[in-house]
């Protein structure tokens, strides 16, 4: 069985909703960061970098960052038809998009709402974050393009990429200009949300 460390409103929800669309057996861990639980002794030597989420494998293996836990989910249960066989170009497509949510999208939201990882010097903070709201326009510009008619990413082939972009959207710190600016985003977050997987799940993720 699965075991997923996991706290509300964080990365680990998308390994969560995922979980919950192939159908596995899983267990739900919860860290309570308010009371620094991520920082103990226990939690590092699961991740040493003190952040949720977590994953245990059937077999034990432990895996950290929850892209990363998508991929191989979704792999590990084809059935679901998560993610397209291994040589379809959608594969690819689904790729790309997985590490520009992760790379771009997460880390400029991070800049944005923990401003103070990235300067010393609170001086900074207001340049940090001025350029990171710069960069997160832009970098959802791209996104949006890239989705074309919808609903989803793939057409209508849903996806481990429309979870990323569900979650990484609802973070967003004005998602109603977000989405009158790119209605295909509303449009996908409709049909995700729409998905009983996710509708079961929501309200224990977000606030």
């Amino acid at each position: 069985m699965y075991k997923l460390h996991w706290c509300a409103d964080s990365g680990a929800f998308a390994p969560h909703a995922a979980l919950v669309e192939v159908g596995t057996r899983f267990e739900l861990i919860e860290v309570d960061l308010a009371s620094d639980q991520h920082y103990s002794a226990e939690f590092k030597a699961l991740n040493p970098r003190a952040q949720v989420p977590v994953l245990t494998l059937p077999d034990g293996t432990l895996m950290t960052e929850s892209v990363a836990m998508m991929m191989h989910l979704a792999d590990c249960h084809p059935e679901a038809a998560l993610i397209p066989p291994v040589g379809d170009s959608r594969r690819a497509i689904v790729y790309r998009w997985l590490l520009f949510c992760a790379v771009n999208l997460y880390e400029t939201g991070c800049r944005i709402g923990d401003t103070h990882h990235y300067s010393d010097n609170e001086s900074d903070y207001e340049g940090i974050r001025t350029r990171a709201l710069r960069d997160l326009d832009n970098h959802w510009k791209i996104l949006a393009d890239a989705l074309g008619e919808g609903p989803f990413l793939l057409g209508q082939h849903y996806c481990v990429a429309d979870i990323c972009i569900l979650m990484l959207s609802q973070w967003h710190p004005d998602l109603d200009a977000l989405l009158n600016s790119h209605r295909v985003l509303s449009t996908l977050r409709e049909a995700a949300r729409g998905r009983p997987a996710i509708d079961s799940i929501w309200d224990e993720n977000f606030y």
